[in-house]
Order: structure tokens, then C-alpha cells, then sequence
């Protein structure tokens, strides 16, 4: 949890959610923690090592002497000494309006120094704290303003009033699990100085949403959504800023579609950061680092090889969400060549001219190598006619149409939307089990139908307009008398992935039931099903899990606060993003930000919201009175 010493070592600063620990005995925080919403949280220490404030000359590091000059219960001030006469000055002040830093030149330290640095060593293993920023350069830095976000914690909103655009880099080590977050500060002219801003953010209430209760005990998380790559999985600076499942983790092309949906939801986080540069700058990667020749994207920013076949139609997705977001027909006339060619990958895989998109895996049991998934949920040995896959290649094909009548092109805007017709017409023929009364998941090469029991195919099949609502409602309470059967009660945790044990042979990586994807809580499955209630009303049973849900991630479950995460973990069979059915995590991550693709749902229960994501083709959520959420 970070450094500590004793109470006579170090000067303690408190003021509102704000409390950081400074040395007496040299320049440094040795503690630093916030809680924006009140709650208590601000004593956990976000740090791995000491901030401090780096000193450089032509590239080497500049050994300074330092001393406390004055501190009290609000404000510390140290000196720092350099070279024969250079004095720089370094203020820290804990306010009620947040922390402000400042640089000053007490006497010329040009000679001595021709760059500072202020650095964050975060501790990933508490919370995974990291930057959002909608601005990142071509070697890899990120601009100013951004946001420091701890998650469950808080964000600050940095800003530099003086240095407008003020550059930072965030550096880390998913093996060695550190990150670093450093903003690099100009050297001030004698008698002048550089000051620094960390302003809370609290997210206001979006337009359009009207439940104070449940808002409040989601925007504090709703920033969880969020994490950018500093590059620790591979992909060199090109992958800096990228949405990523952490900022130590990989990027993945094939859930795009949940920064869409986000984005479109609320699409500004703080004065200076907003979501849409954030989800551009995701699409261009995959679109100009990640796309093969032939138009295949890539699985991962690291991966290669591999043939998932949801990353097409998901960078199609994201393409739509961005241009629904700011209208940038500059930016989608300069990539509709980019976005046809991998539309045409994605076209072409309808080998047998039925409609719907062919997997190149068989999906046969017991089929696969190892490593070779056919889409996001890759533990299974799914492939061919794949529901999930083709029920995100319906909502692209209709993203291109829309994409295609914005830039005027009708007869192209007409060919997709034939495109989207045929898999709508194909889709539950080739997935209905009369048996179940739901979608199952895939139908494998050999004819075989493989229905493992979720929810998922059925869910986002409704939510997308795929089918019917009043069929849809059917297929749903199905399968929610075969949950409320198995006697499954932890909607905290949100709702098992599958209700029986998955065959040996049609999982890749296996686990024992009600362990990871073997029927285990996944969190970020229940979003499909919450707003697929919400479509066709069961609202009673969709209230009953959000409500459930909210209420642990507002008080939190770990010493760290979450309630679906616990720090980096990365090691399988401890991250907080799958539970078995007791609350034991499961996961590997730790940190997931599709995690909270459950709050998405929270704002789709409102129908302008629900339409505003998902377009008017979505079955509409009805009316209800809102139910307050429980807090601390």
C-alpha cells in the first residue's frame, strides 16, 4: 500500500476528500489519496513510491539538495539546491477546491537544469490509477487537461493554467506491475513559476436521465470505463492512449462497441476531456496499425494470427459511434476506404451465401488449437454461424448504412441495409433451440447447435432489434425461470454467464463450474441481459439485479473500495471480474473496464437514452418509477 513513516518524519495535509504525507526530511509525498463522493476513501494511498520532482540536464538526472522551508496542516514548501547558486522552490497545497502544486525559481538553475519532471509512481495493485486523455501526440505523450483517476476512489482534473497543452507520459510494467505517470514541467525563469491544478470531478447527471439515487452511486465508477494503454502489453507508442481492459493490459478491437455505447451516453467527462477523440483514436489504431491486407483486424494490440471474426464488425461500430457523436464527415470520408475493406473481409466470410457471417473455425467440439477464438469469448471452441458475431455484424452492417447516407451515397447506404435484412432473416432459424426456447450460442460446421445455456446470444440478439420484441420476452422469461431454478441468488455479483456445466470439449481453456467462463459471474455479461429486460419490460427482474449491482459498487466489497475490481491483478483466479456463484473472485485481470458496462444499462432504462446509444431500431425500455438505491 505505499510508503509510510512515523508521524514525527512526515507532515500530514488533509482538507475535504484530499490527504497526502509529506517528508521532512527530503522533497518528497511519500502518501496520496482522494475520495471525491465523501465517502472516507481518501486514506488509502495511491502510491508505490514517493512523488517527487525530477531534475534533468542533457539528459542525465540532476542530484538536489532539499529542505522543508515551512508547512502547517494545509500547505508544505520545500527548497531544492542545485549546481553552485540555483534555488527551485516546490509548493504542495491541500485546498477545498482540490491540490495545487507549484514550481518557482528562487534563483537561476538554467546551468544546472534544462528540464523537470514531477512524477506519480502509482501502485497499480491498489487501484489501477491512470490517466484519461482525449489529446495524445504521435511519440506517445498525452496533453493537458487530463484526468488522474483512481477507480472507486476519484479523479482529479489536472490542468497547468499557465502552460496550456502541458505534455505528460504514462510508463509501466504489466509484469513488473507499476506504472508511472510524469508531467513534464518547463523550467522556470527566475522569479516566475509553473503551477499545477488536481480539481475533483463529479460527473454531472446526464440529459435525459432522471434518477438522482441510482447517478449517484454510479458516476463515480462510470470513469472505471476508462482506462488508455501506456504500452506495457506491446504496440509501441502507437498504442499509447488506445482504449485498453487496463492501462497495463491489452488493447482488444473485438468490444469496441462498449466504448460506443459510452461514449454516446456521456460524451464529456471534464472541461478538455471528452469521449469522442478518445474512441477515435482507438478506431484509427486498429484501422492503421491492426488491419491485414486482406482486411482482417486484429484480435489484440500484441496478438497476431488469429481469426476472431467480432473485431471487424466492432471497428465498424466504433467508426458509426463516432461519427453519431460529432459528425466529423471529414474524418469518415478520409476512412471510408479504410472501412470498406474491412466491411468487405467481414461481407465475404457469408461462404454459403445464407446471410450470415461464417466463422473460418469449425466450432465443432473438441476442434480447436489452442489460442484461435472466433470472437471475444475465448475459452470456448466456438466458430462457424456464431450469434454473438453476427448480431454485431447486423448493427455495423446498419452503421454503414447510416455512415453511407451521410456521405450521400445511397445506392451503397441501400446495399447494407439488404445486408443487414438477410441476417435478420437468417438469424433465428440458424440459432433457435426448441428445446430451451432460446438462442444458443453457435452452430458448429457439422450441423450440431451448441446452446450453453446464457443468456447472451438471446440478449443482445433483443437489444440490437434482431428479433421480435414479444418473442424476445418469451425466449427471456424462459430463461429466467431456468435461472431462478438453479436457485442462484448473488445479483450482486450480476448473473451467472451459463446455468449448466459447459462440456470439456467445447471449452479451450476449461474451468470447473461456476469458475471463469464456465458459468462464473462475469460482470460485464449482465449488461446484455439488463438492457434486453429492459426491451421488452420485465423491468421487475432487471431492477431487482441493477439494484443489486449498484449498491456494491457503491459501498464496495474491497479493502481498495470497488466493487468489481481490486487492483491489478493479472494472475488467474483473483481478479474481481468474474465471481463464482459465492463472491469469490475469479478473473485474471483484476481491473476490466467492460466491468461496467452494467451502468450503460442503468442510463438505457431511461428510452431517450436507450435510443440515443443503441438508434431507434432498439426495443424501447418502458416507464417506471425510479427505486432508491441503499447507501452508506
Amino acid at each position: 500500500m505505499g510508503t509510510s513513516q512515523p508521524e514525527a518524519d512526515s507532515v500530514t495535509l488533509q482538507h475535504g476528500g484530499i490527504r497526502l504525507v509529506a517528508d521532512r526530511a527530503a522533497a518528497r509525498i511519500t502518501r496520496l489519496g482522494w475520495d471525491t463522493e465523501g465517502t472516507g476513501r481518501e486514506g488509502v494511498n495511491l502510491l508505490k513510491a514517493p512523488v517527487e520532482l525530477r531534475m534533468w540536464k542533457a539528459g542525465a538526472p540532476v542530484a538536489a539538495s532539499s529542505r522543508l522551508v515551512s508547512a502547517d496542516g494545509q500547505r508544505v514548501r520545500y527548497e531544492l539546491s542545485v549546481g553552485e547558486a540555483g534555488r527551485l522552490v516546490w509548493e504542495v497545497d491541500a485546498r477545498s477546491d482540490g491540490l495545487r502544486m507549484s514550481v518557482a525559481c528562487a534563483a537561476d538553475a538554467s546551468r544546472a537544469v534544462d528540464k523537470l519532471e514531477l512524477a506519480f509512481p502509482f501502485e497499480p495493485t491498489t487501484v489501477m490509477t491512470s490517466v484519461i486523455s482525449s489529446n495524445w501526440t504521435d511519440d506517445g505523450r498525452f496533453r493537458l487537461p487530463a484526468i488522474l483517476s483512481a477507480p472507486d476512489l476519484g479523479q482529479m482534473l489536472v490542468t497547468s493554467p499557465g502552460v496550456p497543452g502541458l505534455a505528460g507520459r504514462m510508463e509501466g510494467s504489466r509484469p513488473g506491475k507499476w506504472l508511472v505517470v510524469t508531467l513534464e514541467l518547463p523550467l522556470p525563469a527566475q522569479g516566475a513559476r509553473t503551477d499545477l491544478r488536481l480539481a475533483p470531478v463529479v460527473l454531472p447527471k446526464p440529459a435525459g436521465y432522471r434518477d438522482e439515487n441510482r447517478w449517484r452511486a454510479a458516476r463515480r465508477g462510470w470513469f472505471n470505463l476508462v482506462q488508455q494503454s501506456c504500452g506495457a502489453s506491446g504496440g509501441g507508442v502507437e498504442v499509447h492512449g488506445v482504449w485498453a481492459n487496463n492501462s497495463l493490459s491489452d488493447p482488444v478491437s473485438s468490444v469496441l462497441y462498449m466504448l460506443v455505447d459510452a461514449t454516446l451516453l456521456v460524451p464529456d467527462l471534464a472541461p478538455g476531456v471528452g469521449m469522442a477523440p478518445i474512441l477515435r483514436r482507438s478506431v484509427d489504431y486498429w484501422l492503421d496499425r491492426k488491419t491485414a491486407a486482406d482486411g482482417l483486424v486484429a484480435y489484440t494490440a500484441g496478438g497476431t494470427g488469429q481469426n476472431v471474426m467480432d473485431s471487424n464488425p466492432t471497428v465498424l461500430i466504433g467508426a458509426w459511434g463516432y461519427v453519431k457523436a460529432t459528425g466529423d464527415l471529414g474524418w469518415l470520408a478520409s476512412r471510408m476506404d479504410r472501412l470498406r475493406l474491412i466491411s468487405r473481409y467481414m461481407e465475404h466470410r457469408d461462404v454459403d451465401g445464407d446471410g450470415l457471417v461464417e466463422s473460418k473455425q469449425s466450432g465443432n467440439s473438441g476442434s480447436r488449437p489452442p489460442r484461435d477464438p472466433d470472437c471475444a469469448w475465448d475459452c470456448y471452441v466456438s466458430g462457424h454461424k456464431n450469434a454473438y458475431v453476427n448480431a454485431l455484424a447486423y448493427r455495423a452492417c446498419q452503421g454503414m448504412a447510416d455512415l453511407d447516407r451521410r456521405l450521400g451515397h445511397s445506392e451503397e447506404a441501400r446495399r447494407y441495409e439488404a445486408l443487414a435484412g438477410r441476417i435478420k432473416e437468417a438469424f433465428v432459424p440458424a440459432f433457435l433451440n426448441p428445446e430451451t426456447g432460446w438462442l444458443g450460442f453457435w452452430r458448429s460446421r457439422d450441423g450440431v447447435l451448441h446452446d450453453l445455456h446464457m443468456d447472451a446470444p438471446t440478449s443482445i440478439a433483443v437489444s440490437y432489434g434482431l428479433i421480435d420484441k414479444e418473442q424476445g420476452r418469451g425466449m427471456l422469461q424462459a430463461y429466467w425461470k431456468a435461472l431462478m431454478a438453479t436457485g442462484f441468488s448473488r445479483f450482486d455479483l450480476g448473473v451467472p454467464l451459463n446455468l449448466r456445466p459447459v462440456p470439456r470439449e467445447e471449452m479451450e481453456h476449461y474451468t470447473e463450474f461456476q469458475r471463469f467462463l464456465n458459468a462464473g459471474c462475469g460482470v460485464s455479461n449482465t449488461s446484455y441481459l439488463l438492457n434486453a429486460l429492459y426491451g421488452v419490460g420485465m423491468r421487475r427482474e432487471a431492477d431487482m439485479i441493477l439494484d443489486a449491482m449498484l449498491k456494491r459498487q457503491d459501498e464496495g466489497a474491497f479493502p481498495n473500495g470497488g466493487g468489481f475490481q481490486n487492483g491489478f491483478v493479472d494472475q488467474m483466479g483473483g481478479g474481481a471480474e468474474v465471481f463464482d456463484w459465492s463472491g469469490k473472485p475469479e478473473g485474471y485481470e483484476g481491473h476490466l473496464v467492460y466491468c461496467w458496462a452494467f451502468l450503460h444499462s442503468m442510463l438505457m432504462r431511461e428510452p431517450v437514452m436507450r435510443e440515443m446509444a443503441l438508434g431507434p431500431g432498439a426495443h424501447a425500455a418502458g416507464k417506471a418509477a425510479p427505486v432508491p438505491v441503499g447507501r452508506k
